[in-house]
């Protein structure tokens, strides 16, 4: 075990799992558990990404161990790194991810890396630390005797498709009765696994422990490297054993390492301590260790004997803290961990709200924060204020951020009822990050998601949250239910509350509390919560306790000028002889219904006859224009809107305010201007209102909606000297806090804020960093982001998109416009296409789809703003459907395009082709605006089955059942096949899938079905599923099309005769029907038969080049020989749209012809400014030996016709590889 250092004051470690979401957490806890171990550390706070800057500016913390690597969140890692004594990457990934690693890794002081082979991705600060064993989860002593096994062989690992290819080499050479355990967890980019052995269950997982448990009853484990690369600049396999190999041996399994890196010899000694082999020579090792189960029980002892002393956690920690003392980690943090801001910068505030003055209609809190802006910008070191908000522009929402004088518009999807949304929550990362924010003041958060404070704390930005209404405790944020009615829901309590949404909003019942618990998790991301009143405080408080310490009252100011002076007394109130003037009243702000516009109403129309004239200084809401302007006259007069600076002169002259309101006003800037003016308030006893009007001292109470109640108030001023003189006088006395005097309060609430937790900004020459974090990154857990429905949309659900009939009728009825290629800026691309889970290599051509087809891609148009909604519009035949798309973020296209709105141009789709017909679709994708559809005609085609799998996937065995088989007289029919067709011939692709259907004859047996496969190259069979339909029996399968000889094949249905019948044989029927394996994973059909399109008396021959993209070997197959892969373009004007490829080689009476389908080049037809090259694609594989003997010649059909390009074969021959 290390050795202590007990001379050294000990270390605190903040350890963080760089994946917030992974699947590997128990290293983190091994790591974490080595380290709490350690003599030498004194603590170790394990955090996430949601609070782990929060803890590293409030605590000192001499190192910072970020685990993993390859994270989305270089920004958070950065901010992270610069708070720490010393900062430490250990990556786990290398070398699959080791070029993104290294992107990472230039904020830390220290890297380690998981494997040797990439460490010259780091330079000189990088040393080289694997993975280990802990003895957490795998310490288990070695079984002593044979007969406690319970399995021979054991293998556990991720189907990567080399895996797959070794273990079905191994299982087919070893006897059946083999005790194979094995697990091929796959995931939605890898094809299902296919086993020779269809008598195990592979998909299925285990944690690390139960692993251990399983490691340790098997006489052998299997371990087998992967191969496999996250990108183009990536290594596909490492030089360090991953941890398995530790974790194994202190379980107490024997393993055999196949394809062992030389770096495995390092750690454990071959053929003592584990048994290493060749991939060639994997049967005989296994065969070898099954048969010495002394051996290879002493063998598992020693490897555990070495992993206890030189390779578990401990070890690896050890190493980390010793290079941490050696840096000096002991001594105080840097500089950085106070930030880099300037210090004669200005403090930097980002005022989040739901609007701002001049956007749309408003209220006081838009003239609130502009004038709290203002202030703190004047005031001697003030602070620089930027605004963000969304905006209702040009048919769709954006975000808009406004600084100085510059306002910049992000693309954001409606948000009202949200929860959350990666999309804006990205967007708020960039903007923290880039715009350098010291502090986050929240003003509102409606049309926002209420997510954006965590996404702040996250990043280490205090947040200040002002409440304006009650919008945290309830969506109607006046706390109006469903009747007009104030609730009372703090002493009311939740039970009422699904009522009241179901009955006003048609909201379903557990929507409210769905938010409130999103909301009280929410607001232990905010610093300070600001009300204007104690008794707004208070009911925050009662119904959100966990936010009870974090509430302060700062007082609000009026958005006002300074006070004037005091107004004379007029007649109607003076109480003087001689006829009065009526009593004036004036109506402050907007007129809506929760502000008291029916009780005015009412009041109005009940005091007719009496000497009272109302001025009502506000908007009137569209809805009650009508009743107020029918009441207008000499006792209403209607002034409409006002600026802050008018007020003063509107309420001159006038006697008494009206605040009628039946909510719980928070502040109400309009009493505070009232009482400046010298008028009288009358205001409902409820909210703030109700606390700062004392009765009969400076105004006067009503009871809320009661216009019975105001008119006798009205009468007592007008009847009642002494009472208004006391008022007068009363209010002539108080004192307001000035503007300046508010601004300090808060600017000090700022300054105490950002003391505390200083963000920690990256440097001017920091490298872009990708912004990605999510409320889900965070630890936020959703049934669904919009808080109103109650749809489950993760953890096992159904991530399809449905299939429509038609569109939406509002979008049916719009004209449509086809894009051309020439248009202004279009681009559009199918970045990825996934069918049945494997991902389709190359340029995407046509496809077979079984079950699933998931499309991902981006359609960017400069000049059209953000469409409604994207559709995919899928054709077959006469028939069209239609598949509504997800929006998705594409950050790579900003820098492509230049301007950040291009990111909001991607879209996803999953189809479920249960829904759709068999046969050919093609692909269009329609944008949905305001006006019109546009639509990107025929961006992907694929093959649908049109009927479900009928059974589990099974491979193709090569040869033939072993039942002797007797040719029946009668035939089987094809009913389905679900393949693409290449000149009429169905074919299957080279680890492609092949559903098959066929009808038996009426007269075949009731035995074991099988499909079989034979050719010129040889036969094939596999298992099929009988079923009963329409009183026909039908036999299919779902194989795949592994190893098998390229070439065609007629297709049969062999049937076993029934058990007990001697000798054992089978039936076979033959279908008529013919299926061709094409020689590589692209689809193809080599025949010797001369294709319709050349069977002409005179073809052009042209001289146009072909454009090469990439020319590289290919795959080689008995049919085809050595090949060379060849992609490119190639398009002659005239002639229609491009159709197909064909390529002939050798002599004549010895001919083969290929015809391969055209693929889709956007590119090219936006380059040539021509629609008919969409198709002028290719990507086939060609007979290296035919480009070399001058046999090979290469036609491209037209619509109009075929053509020979005479050049093609030279011009490939010209940029061929030499072989290897």
């Amino acid at each position: 075990m290390p050795s202590s250092r007990s001379s050294l004051a000990p270390l605190s470690v903040l350890l963080l799992d760089t994946e917030p979401r992974t699947s590997n957490a128990y290293i983190a806890l091994a790591v974490a558990d080595a380290l709490a171990r350690h003599p030498a550390v004194a603590r170790v706070v394990r955090a996430t990404h949601a609070d782990a800057v929060a803890r590293a500016q409030g605590e000192r913390f001499d190192l910072v161990l970020a685990l993993g690597g390859a994270s989305r969140h270089h920004a958070l890692l950065r901010r992270l790194s610069a708070l720490a004594g010393t900062s430490a990457l250990w990556t786990t990934e290398d070398p699959y991810l080791s070029a993104a690693n290294a992107r990472l890794a230039g904020c830390f002081d220290l890297v380690f890396t998981n494997d040797r082979g990439s460490l010259s991705r780091y330079g000189a600060k990088a040393r080289h630390l694997p993975l280990a064993a802990t003895t957490l989860f795998q310490d288990l002593p070695v079984r002593r005797d044979d007969a406690d096994y319970r399995y021979d062989l054991l293998f556990v690992g991720t189907a990567w498709p080399n895996r797959v290819a070794t273990l079905n080499r191994i299982l087919a050479a070893l006897p059946r009765d083999l005790k194979a355990k094995i697990a091929l967890p796959a995931n939605a980019y890898l094809p299902p696994p296919v086993l020779v052995r269809d008598d195990l269950v592979v998909d299925w997982r285990c944690g690390n422990a139960d692993f251990a448990r399983l490691a340790n009853a098997s006489r052998v484990v299997l371990t087998l490297p992967r191969v496999f690369t996250a990108g183009a600049d990536e290594a596909a396999s490492g030089t360090t054993p991953p941890p398995r190999l530790f974790e194994v041996a202190l379980a107490g399994g024997a393993q055999l390492v196949v394809g062992a890196d030389p770096e495995t010899v390092d750690y454990y000694e071959p053929d003592r301590e584990i048994r290493a082999c060749a991939e060639d020579d994997a049967v005989r090792a296994l065969a070898a260790l099954l048969a010495d189960p002394e051996g290879r029980i002493a063998m598992a002892e020693r490897a555990r004997a070495r992993t206890l002393a030189a390779h578990l956690y401990d070890h690896r920690v050890d190493v980390i803290l010793r290079a941490v003392r050696e840096r000096g980690a002991a001594a105080a943090p840097t500089a950085n961990a106070t930030g880099s801001r300037p210090s004669a910068r200005k403090p930097r505030l980002l005022f989040v709200a739901h609007n701002r003055v001049g956007r749309r209609q408003g209220g006081g809190v838009e003239f609130y924060q502009e004038q709290l802006a203002d202030a703190l910008d004047g005031a001697p070191a003030g602070f620089e204020v930027l605004f963000l908000y969304p905006s209702f522009e040009e048919e769709a929402w954006v975000l808009r951020l406004d600084e100085g004088e510059t306002s910049e518009t992000l693309p954001i999807p409606p948000a009202e009822r949200l929860l959350a949304s990666p999309e804006i929550e990205a967007l708020f990362e960039r903007i923290l990050v880039e715009r350098r924010i010291d502090l986050v003041h929240v003003h509102h958060l409606l049309g926002l998601p209420l997510s954006l404070p965590a996404i702040a704390r996250a990043h280490g930005v205090p947040v200040a949250m002002q409440l304006h209404d009650f919008f945290l405790i309830c969506s109607r944020y006046t706390l109006m239910n469903q009747h007009g009615v104030f609730c009372d829901v703090v002493h009311r309590g939740e039970r009422q509350c699904d009522g009241c949404l179901s009955t006003a909003e048609g909201l379903p019942a557990g929507a409210k509390a769905r938010r409130d618990g999103f909301v009280a998790r929410m607001l232990a991301s905010v610093d300070a919560v600001v009300t204007s009143t104690p008794a707004t405080a208070e009911y925050v408080r009662a119904f959100y306790p966990e936010a009870t310490a974090r509430v302060a009252v700062i007082e609000m100011v009026d958005a006002g000028p300074a006070r004037p002076a005091p107004i004379e007394p007029v007649p109607s109130l003076s109480g003087g002889p001689g006829a009065r003037s009526p009593l004036r009243v004036a109506v402050l702000g907007n007129v809506v219904d929760h502000k008291g516009a029916r009780t005015l109403l009412e009041l109005v129309r009940i005091t007719e006859g009496e000497a009272i004239a109302f001025e009502v200084l506000g908007y009137v809401e569209s809805y009650l224009v009508a009743a107020f302007e029918a009441l207008a006259g000499d006792r209403l007069h209607l002034r409409g809107g006002y600026t802050r600076d008018e007020v003063p002169a509107l309420l001159a002259g006038c006697d008494v305010s009206l605040h009628l309101s039946l909510w719980p006003e928070t502040y109400m800037i309009s009493l505070t201007e009232a009482w400046r003016a010298g008028l009288i308030p009358i205001v409902t006893d409820l909210g703030a209102p109700g606390e700062r009007v004392t009765e009969g001292i400076d105004g006067l109470k009503v009871p809320p909606g009661d216009a019975g109640a105001v008119r006798q108030a009205l009468r007592r001023l007008a009847h009642d000297p002494d009472l208004v003189a006391t008022l007068r006088a009363a209010i002539r006395e108080k004192t307001f806090p000035s503007v300046a005097g508010h601004a300090a309060a808060m600017a000090d609430l700022y300054r105490t804020l950002i003391a505390a937790r200083p963000a920690p900004h990256p440097g001017p020459d920091a490298p872009a960093a990708p912004f990605t974090l999510s409320a889900l990154d965070l630890g936020f857990r959703l049934n669904n982001p919009d808080w109103t429905d109650p749809t489950i949309v993760w953890d096992g659900a159904d991530e399809t998109s449905a299939v429509a009939d038609a569109l939406p009728p509002a979008a049916a009825l719009l004209p449509e416009r086809a894009l051309a290629p020439d248009d202004p800026g279009l681009s559009w691309e199918i970045a990825d296409l996934v069918a049945d889970g494997q991902r389709l290599p190359g340029r995407i051509g046509p496809c077979a789809v079984g079950d699933s087809l998931s499309l991902r891609g981006w359609l960017w148009r400069p000049d059209a703003g953000r469409p409604l909604q994207t559709w995919l519009r899928l054709r077959a035949g006469s028939a069209t459907r239609f598949v509504a798309t997800q929006p998705e973020r594409r950050p790579e296209l900003a820098g492509r395009f230049g301007t950040g709105r291009a990111e909001q141009a991607g879209f996803a789709a999953r189809i479920r082709t249960a829904d759709l017909s068999a046969g050919l679709h093609v692909v269009d994708l329609v944008q949905v605006f305001s006006d019109h559809l546009a639509v990107a005609r025929e961006v992907a085609r694929f093959t649908a089955a049109g009927f479900p799998a009928p059974g589990p996937v099974t491979p193709w065995r090569p040869g033939l059942p072993d039942a002797a088989l007797r040719r029946s007289a009668a035939r089987a029919t094809v009913t389905g096949h679900g393949l693409p067709l290449v000149a009429g011939v169905p074919v299957a692709r080279q680890g492609g899938l092949t559903r098959i259907a066929v009808a038996l004859p009426a007269d075949a047996g009731a035995g074991q079905p099988a499909l079989v496969l034979e050719g010129p190259q040889g036969a094939a069979w596999t298992r099929a599923v009988r079923s009963e339909e329409d009183g026909t029996t039908r036999v299919g399968t779902e194989a795949q099309a592994r190893d098998l000889a390229p070439g065609s094949y007629r297709l049969s249905v062999a049937v076993e005769d029934d058990l007990g019948a001697e000798p054992r044989g089978a039936e076979l029927f033959e279908t008529g029907a013919t299926l061709f394996v094409a020689p590589s994973t692209r689809t193809c059909l080599v025949t010797a038969e001369m294709p319709q399109a050349l069977r002409r008396t005179w073809i052009p021959k042209l001289r146009t080049r072909p454009n090469l993209d990439a020319v590289v070997p290919g795959e080689t197959s008995d049919l085809l020989g050595p090949t060379v892969a060849a992609a490119g373009w190639c398009f002659v004007p005239g002639r229609g749209r491009p159709l197909a490829w064909i390529a002939r080689w050798g002599a004549r009476g010895q001919r083969r012809y290929m015809i391969a389908e055209c693929v889709a080049r956007q590119d090219v037809a936006a380059h040539l400014k021509e629609a008919d090259a969409l198709t002028a694609g290719f990507d086939m594989e060609l007979p290296r030996d035919a480009i070399r003997d001058g046999t090979l010649r290469v036609f491209q059909v037209y619509e109009r016709g075929t053509v020979a390009l005479p050049g093609f074969p030279g011009y490939v021959a010209g940029t061929m590889p030499d072989p290897a």
